[in-house]
């Protein structure tokens, strides 16, 4: 699998020279036989996606300096990056996510991956869920639940093709 995302990256003149950028996934969960399609609408979708930014700046209160902003980009992350987490990083020194965050998911590049703004489609049902006010206990629970249904169709699946 892989995913499109879409970056807008900033000069930093607050707290000195330097940039950050902040990055929301387009397309997530693709099959790697829509690369070459997803490739060539890259351009189609930067300009979609600038557009729709520029629709959600209009309509905030706060909105942020145009000075600041350099460049946006849409690009492609491959699954091994984009799931990429501390743990796979740090195996060594790892102490665990702050907060409410599953190991599974204290992502090393934060390209949005549990954030629904700016998404367009989800191409895995079973992934798109987030549960913002969620205990760990809760989180855990849900973890169990959809491995459980996934475990139900692949014994389905099985047993059809076994028939």
């Amino acid at each position: 699998m892989f995913h499109v995302v879409y970056s807008r990256h900033y000069w930093d003149y607050e707290d000195g020279v330097g940039t950050f950028a902040n990055t929301w996934t387009l397309y997530r969960n693709i099959d790697y036989s829509q690369i070459g399609f997803m490739s060539g609408k890259l351009s189609e979708m930067k300009e979609n996606a600038d557009k729709s930014y520029a629709d959600y700046e209009a309509k905030r209160d706060f909105k942020s300096d145009p000075k600041q902003f350099y460049k946006s980009e849409v690009f492609i992350v491959d699954d091994e990056d984009y799931f990429k987490t501390y743990k796979d990083v740090y195996p060594d020194s790892y102490m665990g996510p702050s907060g409410l965050v599953p190991v599974e998911e204290d992502y090393y590049h934060d390209y949005g991956q549990k954030n629904q703004f700016m998404l367009v489609k989800d191409y895995d049902d079973y992934y798109t869920w987030y549960g913002k006010d969620w205990t760990q206990e809760m989180i855990e629970a849900e973890y169990e639940r959809r491995n459980n249904q996934v475990n139900q169709q692949k014994l389905t699946l099985d047993n059809s093709v076994n028939s």
